[in-house]
């Protein structure tokens, strides 16, 4: 059965490494009969959650903001996959990545703590080349958006060393991502 893949971008530097990740993975999905969908957060407005609670009251559709949020909502309840594709800021989801992250809180509660079940992934894009350097997105990744939210891991690409646009261009990692959206 084909998938519906969506790859959400949080990048704010267009045609950067994490672009070329996100597009090989949709690329990989799209060579295995799946269809995919790539949202860029830098071209949308989307605030931080105001920790208003009127999600848990059932207000809003499903967050009372109404904001660019709105979009990835929409994304999010038509795919089957989710990947979350971001640059690597002080060892962490940057900041546009973060707000996306806190704003699901609101379909969460707007189910009764309950997400819809997905399949998840994770494409970083990093200056650093350390492995040590993903020690604290990993468990982030794997507590937050797989386990708390009980989706399903399908996997990641770490992509370290990768700091100027075009640097991806000469390393593996792009034939890593097109593989793993081939697998989804």
């Amino acid at each position: 059965m084909a998938k519906k893949v969506l790859v959400i971008n949080s990048s704010p530097r267009a045609k950067g490494n994490t672009d070329a990740l996100a597009a090989a993975l949709a690329r990989g999905a799209e060579s295995a009969g799946n269809s995919a969908r790539q949202v860029n957060l830098r071209a949308l407005d989307i605030r931080p959650c105001i920790g208003c609670y009127q999600c848990t009251m059932k207000k809003g559709d499903p967050c009372v903001q109404k904001d660019g949020m709105g979009e990835i909502y929409a994304a999010i309840d038509w795919a089957n996959v989710v990947v979350f594709a971001s640059p690597l800021y002080w060892w962490q989801f940057n900041a546009q990545m973060k707000a996306v992250i806190d704003r699901l809180f609101a379909v969460a509660a707007a189910a009764g703590m309950q997400m819809p079940p997905k399949e998840v992934a994770l494409l970083i894009a990093a200056e650093d080349a350390r492995e040590d350097n993903f020690a604290q997105i990993i468990p982030y990744y794997q507590t937050c958006l797989v386990q708390n939210l009980r989706w399903t891991d399908r996997g990641m690409v770490l992509a370290g060393g990768v700091n100027m646009p075009g640097d991806v261009e000469k390393t593996p990692y792009l034939e890593k991502a097109e593989a793993l959206g081939a697998s989804l």
